[in-house]
């Protein structure tokens, strides 16, 4: 009796550890796979406030800059009166004085704005800075910068700060004509990288959130071994639940539109891409359309941008409805949906848009007492070889769409190729 008390204490003791063990294993790799994740998100944060940035910068650059309002905490920059030829300071009728911002400076604008709220930092740096007191690198955008004059395209890491742990991004600046005002004294040519731009994010919620499910996951292997397997089985299922549910969150923060939960811009590019490899293999007929709101702009100057929400989401839900359930709709962006219909040639295409058209048109949205009523044009496409690619035909049916807009709205259209 004795040896056959050893032998289950010994068997459950085994038992437990081994089940101890592999829940163990489980919980830190389902935890370092998160982190994986949150990495990936946090690049492709960076990725599109840099884009927003460049987007902003070459409107600067291409109307030669802003000029705004000189009071308390604007004051004109003395580096720019230093450039010959440049208007820095204007006055209207009134005798108002105003000033100009460049596009680095309306960046750095936009950074303190940003490093008020705690959201993230830009700063424009460069090996060979025209203002040397804003636009020197520190460490890491040095070896950025070095690193894109061979070759490389992006550049990030994080680091340990005094206030901090932070996510740093940069990407290069290429020069381009508009650019003159500032720097034609450096002698770039179209296209030369003069330098990039940093994004720095700081990671305390996404640290906090980390440590949260390091303790959790010390705690429930602590109880596992306690509790033995049945209670140990029970805790890895409730959590791993609870881990895809937060890896689920973490997906859709990638690839679903925030306001529609329609797909993003760039993962209905990849769906596409992927469609257009079965048309190759299969010989599918594949069809698109894109569609948009018209006189989109009145809804929000007349209700407000809440209300333009609004429409954009009863057209989202409208448009999933009225669509079959292998249809890959997306949120191409702003006001713009593009829909993928894989196995469908343009005949039925251009079907399928009308009724989707004649839906919204009948659709009806109410906001805050009013009833909004909008309609969309659509441009339409049919993948008609296999050598095209996305961009292709996307683009023809933008053309398409283009056309449906300057034939009076509220109308389907498709182009030849």
């Amino acid at each position: 009796m004795p040896q056959s008390l050893r032998l289950i204490r010994s068997f459950l003791l085994l038992s437990s550890t081994a089940v101890a063990t592999v829940v163990l294993a489980t919980f830190v790799s389902y935890h370092l796979h998160t982190e994986r994740l949150t990495e990936e998100i946090l690049l492709q944060q960076a990725r599109a406030l840099f884009d927003e940035v460049i987007v902003i910068r070459q409107w600067v650059s291409e109307h030669g800059g802003v000029y705004v309002k000189v009071k308390p905490g604007i004051d004109p920059n003395p580096f720019l009166t230093t450039i010959p030829g440049l208007k820095v300071n204007i006055t209207d009728q009134e005798g108002q004085l105003y000033t100009l911002r460049n596009p680095g400076l309306v960046v750095s604008g936009i950074s303190r704005l940003a490093e008020k709220k705690g959201d993230f930092r830009l700063h424009v740096a460069s090996l060979k800075p025209l203002n040397a007191k804003n636009n020197s690198p520190d460490a890491f955008e040095r070896q950025a910068l070095l690193a894109f004059e061979q070759g490389a395209r992006e550049s990030y890491a994080t680091e340990k700060t005094a206030s901090g742990e932070i996510y740093r991004y940069m990407a290069p600046l290429y020069f381009r004509q508009e650019c003159n005002n500032c720097h034609r004294s450096q002698g770039y040519r179209e296209g030369d990288i003069r330098g990039g731009i940093s994004v720095t994010i700081p990671m305390d919620f996404v640290n906090a959130r980390l440590m949260e499910n390091r303790r959790f996951t010390i705690l429930a292997a602590l109880l596992v071994v306690a509790l033995l397997a049945g209670f140990l089985a029970f805790l890895s299922t409730r959590y791993i639940s609870r881990m895809q549910e937060a890896q689920a969150q973490l997906v859709a923060m990638a690839t679903l539109d925030s306001l529609t939960g329609l797909l993003n811009r760039r993962t209905v590019y990849e769906r596409l891409e992927g469609e257009i490899a079965k048309h190759r293999r299969f010989k599918t007929p594949l069809s698109c359309l894109l569609l948009d709101i018209d006189h989109f702009k009145a809804i929000n100057d007349s209700h407000g941008h809440l209300a333009g929400d609004a429409v954009l989401t009863a057209i989202a839900e409208n448009l999933k409805n009225h669509s079959r359930r292998y249809d890959i709709i997306s949120r191409y962006g702003g006001e713009e949906f593009l829909i993928i219909l894989p196995g469908t040639d343009l005949a039925a295409a251009m079907t399928v848009a009308e009724k989707l058209r004649q839906h919204i048109a009948d659709l009806r949205t109410s906001f805050a007492g009013a009833t909004l009523q909008v309609t969309v044009s659509i441009g339409a496409a049919e993948l008609i070889n296999g050598k095209e690619e996305a961009d292709d035909l996307v683009g023809r049916a933008d053309r398409a769409l283009y056309q449906a807009k300057g034939s009076g709205r509220n109308q389907v259209v498709t182009t030849a190729a």
